[in-house]
């Protein structure tokens, strides 16, 4: 099973671009996806909304746990999930280590 992120199309470009770059194992649409995969919404939002594993607001936040959970169900570890998160501007809060507030 795959994992699609549905992303606006002014978004579409860049976040594929960085997916690829960074050899993220997902894929970037810009329309709702009526497959099996498993899909992502990106949620652009000028408030720091609190995100979980189905849909991620660019510029939101998510818990610490929420974001290891996500990053262990789709399988591509710590590292590739927090550079996904810096580049969609997801701050972690609730951070398990007290690194984050």
């Amino acid at each position: 099973m795959k994992t699609v992120l549905i992303v606006p199309e002014s978004m579409a470009e860049s976040v594929a671009a960085f997916v690829e770059s960074e050899s993220i194992p997902l894929g970037v649409c810009t329309a709702n996806d009526t497959s099996t995969e498993r899909i992502i919404r990106v949620v652009p939002t000028e408030e720091r909304l609190q995100s979980d594993g189905s849909t991620l607001y660019a510029g939101g936040w998510i818990t610490c746990a929420a974001a290891r959970a996500m990053g262990a169900e789709l399988g591509f570890g710590l590292m590739k999930t927090g550079k996904l998160l810096d580049f969609l501007d997801v701050k972690i809060r609730r951070c398990e280590l007290g690194r984050f507030k």
